[in-house]
């Protein structure tokens, strides 16, 4: 069982290493960025699995077989996790367009689509790992 504890914790350990990443490790080291997807997937998949077990624990399903109730933690699990990521990325391409300039930054957080891909593909691997460890 994940509680809103372990999910607060995983999420605070995110955007601490993103605020070191953002003094200078993304411009530095540009690998820092899968570690910091893989991370937030992980996170959120956390923060997934508390937000079911303590808001919607009364959920029954009609089907006696076990693989349907794993295949819709899996969805649910992985769904959100993916909707955050493209969350992230409309974060990315907004700071893209009216921070950067702005500050006069050089690096863009949304360099193509290829790594708008990768990204979510890394949100993707660490909700996938965190639902794998759960044993759903």
């Amino acid at each position: 069982m994940t509680t809103y504890k372990q999910a607060a914790k995983a999420v605070a350990w995110v955007v601490f290493f993103h605020i070191i990443g953002l003094i200078a490790l993304y411009s530095w080291y540009p690998g820092y960025d899968i570690f910091m997807h893989f991370a937030g997937g992980v996170a959120m998949a956390l923060l997934a699995f508390a937000i079911f077990d303590h808001q919607i624990k009364g959920v029954t399903f009609k089907s006696k077989q076990t693989w349907v109730k794993r295949l819709f933690y899996f969805f649910v699990v992985v769904g959100f996790v993916m909707l955050i990521g493209v969350a992230w990325e409309w974060h990315e391409f907004i700071s893209d367009q009216l921070l950067a300039p702005f500050f006069h930054w050089t690096i863009p957080a949304q360099p193509s689509v290829a790594d708008t891909m990768k990204d979510l593909f890394d949100d993707f691997l660490g909700a996938v790992c965190v639902v794998l460890w759960r044993g759903l």
